[in-house]
């Protein structure tokens, strides 16, 4: 059975397509909009000229007969010259659209200011599948797209030759064709939604295949032989899918077919009339090539345009996960104060928060006071709410719980970004960059970032110890004569890049965690002295780093545990103690 709403709901977004492509090259799309139609209707031109000149070549007069050679020669040169010039349109409109989409993702990106988004996995699937297909789903949309118009119209064009014959002709060949077009669609669409989309089973597949290709995966599944494992997990599922929809395709191909012995017979039954009417001379002999030819332009056309139908769902499904994207409301508040040019202190009060996926609080009732220039350390057992902190403080998420004071005023009265440019900040997962050296320090401070001498300084700051004094030097794996470092080094970076934002406000979330015990004492030692002036918050998993703090932290299950200096905490606080004295002897171990 034919689902009307889902051939309405395919109609409204390619409509609404080619309205993003209107707004992305008005010209092209006009040129797109004159040429298509006019080479769909040239074959119908060709066909009905010809079959004047076989029905009265013996009673044209010359000038008639030049005129209509003249005219199919037009039709003809037209047809071999659209073809190319349409070509070449596609590919600038392909250009034009690639790079307005990806702007506008981006964009849309940068104005979503928290990343409660990002964290969802849906939401994450979905844009890494907008970026990752931006440069290729626009070419579908327009080839795909300008030849369902295109087939469309000839097909039409073909129903107006058969009405010339007899207007049964048409009526009956539009109520055989167009059901067997749409069976064959629903099949086609059915496979491709279920092997080839993204839909849950085929991204399932997707992955036991990909993780046999994939360079995180590769130690694991060589050192395990996992490729065995993974091909019958693919098997299974393919099977399993084949199974549920197999009788579906079966009862659509049964239909399909009966259509076809319905459109052999009618072709012959029309055949038929056609022929008789030639011999009582109320048709011309001419009659018989536009019939066959039309016949032939009908049933390629209607293939088409449901080949080319089936192709484009998937783009549309793209483009509608590209519409929602880009309809997301904006998660920012405005701004209604200026940020402070200094700031001078910084107030949790009474904050609990929870995020947007889960039901449980990973902060409950937060409250404690920081002044400018105080070093504090945020310790605890993993999930305690170290980083979830961190994230507040830096405006990922906005606080609907309690307030987030910074000179007596609430965060969210803050430009998002205006208050980011007073805080920098090094994440467990931060980012290695396929940017030079030079840019992968300088982005922190990007209206410097060709100041070697002080990118350099940063570095020397950091510790960073390398043969590689190159700044122009590309780092990572991705591309040619680039050098990849190790995760210490990396680390040194990244805290480089710290370093260099000149940001009042220095975040550290386990900055030392691929670093040697040794390497990390001596790093904070020379870490305070530079950050002197600065208010700084650090988490750290090795609780000997914390004795230089100005104060400590101590979270547990999302709670305040204690809030001191360490040796106020060592003689008041049991949790505390006991953590330290855990911590420090596997310390001295790594040490000696």
């Amino acid at each position: 059975m034919v689902n009307v709403s889902e051939y309405k709901t395919y109609l409204v977004l390619y409509v609404k397509s080619i309205l993003y492509l209107w707004k992305t090259s008005p010209f092209n799309i006009l040129v797109l909009i004159i040429t298509i139609p006019i080479q769909a209707l040239l074959p119908s031109l060709s066909l009905y000229i010809a079959n004047i000149l076989i029905n009265r070549m013996n009673n044209l007069s010359q000038q008639l007969l030049f005129l209509l050679l003249g005219v199919w020669g037009v039709a003809f040169l037209l047809n071999n010259i659209f073809t190319p010039l349409t070509t070449m349109i596609q590919g600038k409109l392909t250009d034009d659209l690639t790079y307005t989409l990806n702007c506008d993702i981006m964009k849309k990106s940068e104005e979503i200011q928290t990343i409660d988004y990002f964290e969802d996995n849906n939401f994450y699937n979905d844009i890494q599948l907008l970026s990752s297909e931006a440069s290729w789903r626009p070419v579908n949309l327009l080839v795909f797209g300008t030849s369902i118009i295109s087939n469309a119209i000839l097909f039409i064009s073909m129903l107006v030759i058969f009405a010339s014959f007899h207007p049964v002709i048409a009526l009956l060949m539009l109520l055989v064709l167009v059901p067997q077009g749409m069976i064959s669609y629903s099949l086609q669409q059915q496979a491709f939604e279920v092997l080839v989309s993204n839909s849950e089973e085929s991204r399932k597949l997707e992955y036991y295949s990909q993780v046999l290709l994939s360079s995180e995966a590769i130690k694991d599944v060589r050192l395990y032989n996992l490729y065995n494992f993974f091909m019958k997990k693919y098997t299974q599922s393919f099977s399993s899918i084949k199974r549920n929809i197999q009788k579906t395709r079966l009862k659509k191909f049964n239909s399909s077919v009966i259509f076809l012995i319905l459109t052999a017979l009618l072709s012959v039954g029309s055949f038929i009339y056609i022929i008789y009417s030639i011999k009582v001379g109320q048709l011309g002999i001419g009659a018989i090539m536009l019939f066959s030819s039309s016949i032939v332009y009908a049933i390629n056309s209607m293939s088409r345009l449901i080949e080319d139908s089936s192709l484009l769902y998937d783009t549309l499904l793209y483009m509608e996960k590209f519409f929602k994207f880009i309809a997301l409301p904006s998660d920012s508040k405005s701004a209604t104060v200026a940020v402070p040019s200094s700031i001078e202190k910084i107030d949790f009060v009474d904050v609990s928060f929870k995020y947007p996926t889960s039901e449980n609080y990973a902060l409950k009732h937060i409250s404690f006071s920081v002044n400018k220039g105080e070093k504090i350390a945020i310790v605890g057992e993993n999930g305690a709410g170290k980083t979830t902190l961190i994230k507040l403080l830096t405006r990922f998420y906005n606080i609907e719980e309690g307030e987030l004071l910074i000179n007596n005023v609430s965060i969210s009265n803050f430009d998002p970004e205006k208050f980011r440019e007073n805080v920098s900040a090094i994440f467990q997962d931060f980012s290695k960059f396929d940017l030079t050296l030079r840019e992968n320090v300088g982005i922190s401070n990007i209206q410097e970032i060709n100041a070697d001498d002080q990118i350099l300084k940063a570095l020397e700051d950091s510790g960073f110890e390398s043969s590689l004094s190159d700044l122009n030097t590309i780092l990572g794996k991705k591309f040619d004569h680039s050098r990849d470092l190790s995760g210490g080094q990396w680390q040194k970076v990244a805290l480089a890049r710290a370093f260099f934002s000149h940001s009042p406000i220095l975040i550290l979330d386990e900055p030392t965690a691929a670093l040697d015990a040794r390497t990390e004492y001596e790093l904070f030692e020379k870490f305070l002295k530079l950050t002197e002036g600065k208010t700084v918050f650090f988490i750290t998993h090795r609780l000997s780093s914390v004795r230089q703090a100005d104060k400590i932290l101590l979270l547990r299950n999302g709670r305040i545990e204690g809030f001191d200096k360490h040796d106020a905490l060592m003689r008041t606080n049991k949790y505390y103690e006991e953590l330290y004295t855990m911590q420090s002897s596997l310390y001295y171990k790594e040490l000696n």
